[in-house]
């Protein structure tokens, strides 16, 4: 088994609503702003249709996210992640601050599932995935997406 990078994006997210205190935890929703990806088989732009939910619960936030990817041919694919990111209060408080923070020091990482009726990317719904983040600050994330081969 191996790792293949499908492509990169980064989501913008500026109009988060925060819900403290709801039955399973606190709870963040983020709107997608915008954003871009690209790699070698496709690359387009996010159009701003999706949102990331994010629980936490101290250190532990459970993030699930959909998102409406528009190729640069025009086709749109939908792209659902489910992710886990723990990261320390200290790395927290300096990821607020807009402080650069090695990403070895949080664990952003989870599993990316695809939805289109593209013929030219139907390939893409019955592959796993996998994808990791660079949180550069709270409004731009970077994220890689693997394909497992």
């Amino acid at each position: 088994m191996t790792l293949t990078e499908l492509f990169r994006y980064e989501i913008v997210q500026t109009e988060d609503v925060e819900m403290p205190g709801t039955g399973a935890g606190d709870l963040l929703l983020s709107p997608t702003s915008g954003g871009w990806f690209e790699g070698e088989r496709l690359r387009g732009k996010l159009l701003p249709l999706g949102m990331g939910t994010c629980l936490t619960r101290g250190e532990e936030n459970d993030i699930e996210s959909q998102i409406l990817l528009r190729t640069d041919d025009g086709e749109n694919i939908l792209m659902t992640t489910s992710a886990w990111f723990d990261v320390p209060q200290e790395i927290e408080d300096r990821l607020i601050a807009g402080e650069p923070v090695d990403p070895g020091a949080y664990y952003y990482k989870g599993t990316v599932a695809f939805q289109t009726g593209s013929p030219a990317y139907k390939w893409l719904e019955r592959k796993v995935c996998v994808c990791e983040c660079t949180v550069h600050d709270y409004t731009r994330l970077t994220f890689t997406v693997y394909m497992i081969q």
